[in-house]
């Protein structure tokens, strides 16, 4: 079914099929053509779609006057038409056709699938999620089909790709941002992506798939032929209540598994991560799966996973692990990451563009060309004495392996270089993480500032003391002080830094914005590390820096000096 082409007769058909229909409320047979999908009442145009969620904020069914002031010609929601009707009488307004169903979340993915004529069937398609990884792990199977697809000459070879990322849309090498903190955006933009993919002559699919969007449905009515598991830890328990439930909508990407005849199907998981270990075979089974392919990947010798790492080595320039596969197939990775858990993301990413069908001389290129992933262990250097980065590590397994391998680093040296590691937690999220948090991080630094990162409507010095409780809980206990404004932190930690020291702002990586109250505030931590070094070496500032301005703008007293 061609894009746009859909009536409301086949999206009636379509949810029945689905068993997401109170079918009292069912409509006559009708050809007109189905209009564009809305969830937000003031995207709505004459004609459009629109359909009410539920949110955590707010209830989508108190907007629908406004969806049909603004011309929405068939509204869904979960309510009773009797009460809808009721609510657009209250505005002076007549409720067109409604179709009650059971799961608006799922009938707005069913509803923009079949808008865009599903587009995933069109392509070979592959999900990506776990805790940490997903992104780099993205990023180096999009540089190794590259790769293929270049080698391949005229035709390709099958091997054009784009993606669907935390960083936004990938597709010929240029990336659209889909929004302020969005990983996996809402069901009708990533099938208007997929769509875009498609018709600009992509054959495969790579989405970065969050437990979010899993659970909220995002991705329903994508097939996929490839799924693969990065790791699964503690995260989103503010979300899904318990780490059960959390490691249940991980798992759940594995209903998104299809079978088409001319293409494979597979999953690979982290032999070295024990939850997926368990999860991934168990969810296999309970679906009537357990005989699909899978693949393994370790960066230990003799765990018989499938594709594992020998010989990593730090390097200059980056990391080094000679990769191990089916039919003793062997090629020599590497990539310019910094950090050891990065050689899990690069063999997950080599098994997978082997199941694609990638010689492994594209994946040794692929890896080998990929820059790094911008806000991951990303180097920031303006000529400073010391080494500065970069990270995304927002969770307590992600802060323990960035710190760890800052950490071995520093040692491998021998040369008295200390760790000085910026960070914060998010307000209104898991509060159990942050004294996790500042437990890994009084392990492994030297020196913590601990500062501002999205506090929302909580109150940032209480998030700050949370984390002090966890640096202090540790035996080695490193010093800390509190910097509540985020630009003034980087700037007190380079102050800190002396030659051969490390200094790593984690939490924000490539995110655009800081949210206070309910304010998304520009923001970049990438930009403002830079600007801290310049700074401190008296090189003259972009005037335009002054958009970094945060609402925590104290000056000296917001430093509090604590620790051993």
């Amino acid at each position: 079914m061609p894009p746009g082409t859909a009536t409301w007769t086949d999206l009636q058909r379509f949810l029945q099929v689905r068993d997401n229909l109170q079918l009292a409320t069912a409509l006559p047979v009708d050809a007109r053509p189905l209009g564009p999908v809305r969830w937000d009442s003031r995207e709505v145009d004459a004609g459009d779609v629109f359909i009410a969620k539920s949110g955590l904020e707010t209830d989508g069914h108190l907007y629908v006057p406004d969806a049909v002031a603004a011309g929405a010609a068939l509204v869904l929601g979960t309510e009773a038409k009797a009460v809808v009707e009721a609510r657009c009488a209250g505005s002076g307004l007549v409720l067109p056709a409604y179709l009650q169903v059971k799961d608006s979340e799922r009938a707005f993915a069913q509803a923009s699938a079949l808008w865009f004529g599903f587009p995933a069937r069109r392509l070979t398609t592959v999900g990506i999620t776990g805790t940490d990884g997903k992104t780099t792990t993205v990023g180096l199977l999009t540089s190794i089909l590259d790769s293929a697809h270049r080698r391949s000459g005229a035709g390709g070879g099958g091997f054009q790709a784009g993606a669907v990322s935390t960083l936004g849309f990938v597709e010929r090498g240029r990336v659209t941002d889909s929004g302020f903190h969005v990983t996996t955006p809402d069901a009708w933009n990533i099938q208007a992506a997929l769509d875009r993919m498609s018709g600009h002559g992509c054959q495969i699919a790579i989405l970065e798939c969050t437990s979010h969007g899993l659970a909220q449905h995002r991705t329903d009515e994508i097939d996929l032929n490839l799924a693969g598991f990065t790791n699964i830890t503690y995260e989103h328990l503010d979300y899904h209540g318990t780490f059960e439930a959390y490691v249940g909508a991980k798992c759940s990407m594995l209903d998104l598994l299809t079978d088409r005849p001319d293409q494979t199907t597979a999953v690979i998981f982290n032999a070295d991560d024990p939850i997926s270990c368990q999860a991934v075979p168990d969810k296999l089974d309970a679906i009537g799966r357990d005989g699909m392919d899978t693949d393994t990947y370790s960066q230990r010798f003799g765990t018989h996973a499938t594709w594992m790492g020998l010989e990593p080595e730090v390097r200059p320039g980056g990391m080094f692990v000679r990769a191990c596969g089916p039919g003793n197939r062997a090629g020599a990775l590497q990539a310019a990451l910094v950090g050891e858990f990065n050689i899990s993301n690069m063999l997950l990413a080599t098994a997978l563009g082997y199941r694609l069908g990638c010689p492994m001389s594209a994946i040794e290129e692929g890896i080998g060309r990929y820059p790094g992933t911008p806000g991951r262990m990303e180097p920031v250097d303006v000529g400073q004495e010391f080494r500065a980065f970069v990270d995304f590590a927002h969770t307590p397994a992600s802060m323990e392996a960035a710190l760890s391998s800052l950490r071995r680093i520093l040692t491998a040296e021998a040369r008295g270089g200390r760790l000085i590691a910026t960070f914060g937690c998010a307000g209104l999220r898991d509060r159990r993480k942050r004294g996790l948090m500042g437990a890994a991080a009084g392990r492994w630094a030297d020196h913590v500032v601990i500062t501002a990162e999205d506090p929302r409507t909580e109150d940032l010095r209480s998030i700050c003391r949370e984390i002090e409780q966890g640096i202090a809980s540790t035996a080695r206990s490193a010093n800390w002080d509190v910097v509540l404004d985020r630009a003034e932190a980087l700037e007190h930690a380079v102050a800190l830094a002396r030659p051969q020291d490390i200094v790593v702002a984690c939490g924000k990586g490539h995110e655009q914005s800081m949210c206070f109250g309910t304010t998304e505030y520009p923001w970049s931590d990438r930009l403002a590390l830079r600007l801290a070094l310049e700074r401190l070496l008296g090189i003259a500032v972009d005037p335009r820096a002054s958009i970094y301005q945060l609402p925590t703008g104290q000056g000296p007293e917001s430093v509090s000096n604590r620790g051993s």
